[in-house]
Formats: C-alpha cells, structure tokens, sequence
C-alpha cells in the first residue's frame, strides 16, 4: 500500500488542473457552490463571490437567469471586458446542470447515490474536477466517488473497479494522505475529464501516461498507429506525387496539343483572314468598276440629254426664227395689199364722179379673212 500511496502522491504532482478550486461560499447551497466555482475560472474569489449575489438579487430565480441573455447577464455582472464570456459560462453552467438533472438543485448529491450517478456520467462543461468538488461538499468531506474515479484508478492499476461505492471508498481512502482527499478527487477528475475518456481517451496526451498501465500500453498502440500512419503518409504522398507527375505530364501534353491547336486555328484564321481581305478587294474593286460604269451611264446619259436640250433649244429658236420671218413677210404682205387697197381706192375715186355713200363692197367683208390667214402665216 505503502507504494501505491507514493505513486498516487508522485501522479498528483503531475497534474496541473486547468482550474483552482475556489474557498466554498459560508451557507451557500450545492448549485451556487458550483456557480461559484465556474466563475472563479474567469474572475477571482470575490469576485466571483459578489456576482453570484448580483446575481442573486438580479433574478427571481435560477431558471430565469439560465433563459436570459448574455449581455443582460454581463450588464448585471459588470466585469469588464471579458464580461460576455463570463455570461456565457453562467448560462454553460446552468444549462448543463438543468438537462443532467431535470432541474436547477444540485442537493441531491447529499443522498442520491443513483441521482450522482446519472448526473456524473458526462460533464463536458462543469467537468469532473467541479463535480467531485460539490460532492465532497455536500458529503462533508467525505471522499466522494463515481464511476470516472472508479475508471481513471482501475486504468491505472490502484484499484480494481466496482460498482459498490462503499467498497470503492474503502479501496480508494488508504491510497489518499489525509487533508488530501479534495486535491486527489480534484486532480484525478481532471484526468477523467481532459484525458481519460471511457470510449475515445487521450492516453498520448494524458500527464500520468508513464504511471498508467492503461496508458502505457494505449501510448504504444497509439505509437505504433502513429508510426503506421507515418509510413502511409510517405506512401500516400509517394503516390500523390508520382499521380502528381502524372497529372504534370498529362497536363503538360494537352498543353502541348492546346497549343498546336492554338497555333493551327491561328494558322487558319489568318488564311481565312487573308482570303477574306482577297475577297473583299475583288468585291471592292468589282464594286468600284461597277459603280465607275454607272457613272460613266450617267454622264453618257447627262450628255445625251444635254445634246438633246441644246438640240431641242436650237430647234425652237429656229422655229422662233422662221416665225419671226413668216410674220414679218405677213406684215409686209398686209402692208403691201393695205398700200395697194389704198392705190386703188384712190385711182377709182379719181376716176368715179362723187356719189352718194354706199355700202361696202362684199370684198371688204373678206377682209377678216386676210388678216386671219396672216395670222396664221
């Protein structure tokens, strides 16, 4: 016994808790003990105990203040920066508590074996340090015990374990200095909580592997795994690196054939390019040639039709012309019959003695006639 006892006495000093306990509350109840406790991870003893009584006085009840707020509860708190975190791990804490025992009072822990039981099975957040903690209060310092405990011992090869808590106790308590019975269930629950995990532990991680006959054999195992996995990590990126050439070189050939491609369709459009200059300047020159003829069709054609004009114009000054004539030898016909009226009419009036005024002779009723036909002359 006398070595076990040692060996219990060189694994505490190896486990460094993540937390300190906190000095208990005078006439606090389990579940504000344990308030307390979660606070003094953050905040210092008084302050930790003065915001359990802020908040307390704040709200009428636990579950009102496990339903509030982070920030209303940090606003209540007053702590500073790190405020909201402190709300958080209120609300952490009295959520757990709540779903592990239906409720919001820990006193149960005083005289419900099967109610620790269940309530010690899992505490990701409160962890098994706090919980081994509330239950050494509330059995008055007595050892407390539950199945981590049992675990994390039988893994270790102190105690064998068993599901009779008085048999435990009675194994567990010769292995424990008296005055010591807080420190070992505090450190030891650290274990189970960050190390000794019943399906999954981290026994490579885990501050008492070398003394854990558990441990010892699991860090092996976990060992040999590790050095396994290394051998498939080198196989595995021998194998990515040679699928790496590959891809390099597949990818280097469709480069290469991209880049034939590229240049060929480069190739071709500038054929079809220069073929298509080629094409437009035949259509551009067969379009100017064209548009040339029908130029030159419409010159011919403004020529034709100023020659014609000119000859249209020179025609009717030629008509104008030999009207002109023509009226003008009418005039000198008229004059000329109008002079040799006159001569006759003068000649007969010599001739003829006076007489009575008679009427004109029909000739002079044709006269009309003559100046119509020089009219129309």
């Amino acid at each position: 016994m006398t070595k076990k006892s040692d060996l219990v006495a060189k694994l505490l000093s190896k486990i460094e808790p993540r937390w300190a306990l906190p000095t208990p509350l005078e006439g606090a109840k389990l579940l504000e003990q344990g308030l307390h406790a979660v606070l003094c991870r953050r905040l210092d003893t008084k302050a930790s105990a003065r915001a359990v009584e802020q908040l307390h006085a704040a709200y009428a009840d636990w579950n009102e203040l496990r339903v509030a707020q982070a920030q209303e509860i940090a606003g209540v708190l007053r702590v500073g920066p790190q405020g909201v975190l402190v709300a958080g791990d209120v609300r952490a804490y009295l959520q757990e508590v709540f779903q592990r025992s239906h409720g919001l009072d820990l006193e149960f822990l005083r005289d419900d074996a099967e109610a620790v039981k269940r309530f010690t099975a899992t505490l990701p957040f409160i962890g098994m340090a706090c919980a081994h903690y509330l239950m050494w209060l509330a059995g008055g310092g007595e050892l407390p015990v539950t199945n981590a405990l049992g675990r994390v011992l039988d893994r270790m090869g102190l105690v064998a374990r068993t599901s009779n808590v008085k048999k435990a106790r009675a194994a567990i308590t010769p292995l424990v200095q008296k005055g010591k019975e807080l420190e070992f269930v505090a450190k030891i629950g650290e274990v189970a909580s960050r190390w000794c995990d019943p399906k999954k532990p981290l026994c490579h991680e885990c501050a008492v592997v070398d003394d854990c006959r558990y441990g010892r054999k699991a860090f092996r195992e976990w060992r040999l795994q590790q050095e396994r996995m290394e051998v498939q990590r080198i196989r595995e990126e021998a194998r990515l690196a040679t699928l790496r050439k590959k891809e390099e070189a597949r990818r280097a050939r469709e480069e290469a054939r991209a880049q034939k491609k590229s240049e060929a369709e480069a190739k071709q459009r500038a054929r079809e390019a220069e073929r298509r200059a080629r094409s437009e300047a035949r259509q551009k020159e067969a379009e100017e040639k064209r548009l040339a003829a029908v130029r030159a069709r419409e010159e011919a054609k403004r020529q034709r039709d100023q020659e014609r004009m000119r000859k249209k114009a020179e025609a009717e000054e030629a008509r104008k012309a030999r009207q002109a004539e023509a009226n003008k030898k009418a005039a000198e016909r008229k004059a000329k019959a109008e002079a040799a009226r006159k001569a006759a009419a003068r000649k007969a009036a010599k001739k003829k003695p006076a007489k009575k005024k008679a009427a004109k002779p029909p000739a002079s009723r044709k006269r009309p006639a003559r100046k119509a036909r020089a009219r129309k002359a």
